[in-house]
């Protein structure tokens, strides 16, 4: 389900860095000189008195200004979901869970608003191999793994001057050098992983009722068949106004970009 339908998730503190671009009025015209809290707040009253398309506009203004903070993602995800956007919630969604990958509402949520989507297409079988690291980096986000492989990295140089270290006898033992190199490739794996994910794979999901996939970058060409709200896959290349989208069930064609939003 939905959670939290009636008290979506508060503002709590904002960085200085969201304050900075609040005083300089980048949030919106109608927002100008209104801090983050404010802005937020403004939202969430209006989603629960039912307004979502208000509430939504008051979240998106906050992305679009830089904040880039889950609770934003979490509650745009709720109202395009209440507003009947199956699309635009499974993208704000999916933008919050790569800075929280490990967030339990979020990743509820994504579930169960996929089960809206109209289109439902088996993807392509993987080997299982790459199936469970994929799950395991699913876990951790590109800062994080980033961040543990710079850790490991002088962990294990450390080891390694303590077990190379002059001496009559080895001060670290040989199994814990090993323990060390291994956890920085497994860091460091995750980390590319995770970064040709998030950085150089561009993903989309379709955000119109109806979407023409195309044999070619425009209207003239030949129909192949119509996706619908919510169907996500994987820009392969762009041409002008069109991209042309792998599906997850390995079929293509070229979508208006307009009715597919990156992630």
């Amino acid at each position: 389900m939905i959670r939290p339908t009636i008290n979506p998730r508060r503002a709590g503190h904002w960085t200085i860095a969201a304050w900075a671009l609040a005083s300089i009025g980048l949030l919106s015209e109608s927002a100008h000189a209104q801090t983050p809290e404010v802005i937020f707040d403004a939202a969430v009253s209006a989603y629960q008195r039912g307004r979502f398309d208000s509430a939504a506009v008051g979240f998106l203004s906050l992305a679009r200004a830089g904040i880039d903070d889950a609770r934003v993602w979490y509650n745009l995800g709720n109202s395009h979901f209440k507003a009947g956007r199956i699309g635009s919630a499974l993208v704000a969604y999916r933008r919050g869970l790569r800075l929280h990958p490990r967030d339990a509402d979020l990743q509820a949520n994504l579930r169960y608003v996929s089960l809206f989507a109209v289109d439902k297409i088996e993807p392509v079988g993987v080997f299982f191999l790459e199936e469970w690291w994929r799950a395991v980096a699913d876990r951790i986000s590109f800062s994080e793994a980033r961040t543990l492989a710079a850790l490991a990295m002088w962990c294990a140089v450390l080891l390694t001057v303590g077990r190379l270290w002059p001496g009559p006898r080895p001060r670290v033992a040989l199994w814990l050098v090993i323990a060390g190199w291994g956890l920085w490739l497994s860091a460091t794996g995750a980390a590319a992983s995770r970064y040709a994910r998030d950085v150089q794979r561009r993903d989309g999901v379709i955000v119109v009722a109806r979407a023409d996939v195309r044999s070619g970058p425009g209207d003239s060409y030949a129909l192949q068949f119509t996706a619908h709200d919510g169907l996500s896959g994987t820009i392969q290349r762009t041409d002008s106004a069109w991209h042309f989208v792998l599906f997850p069930n390995g079929l293509k064609g070229w979508i208006a970009a307009a009715d597919f939003e990156l992630i």
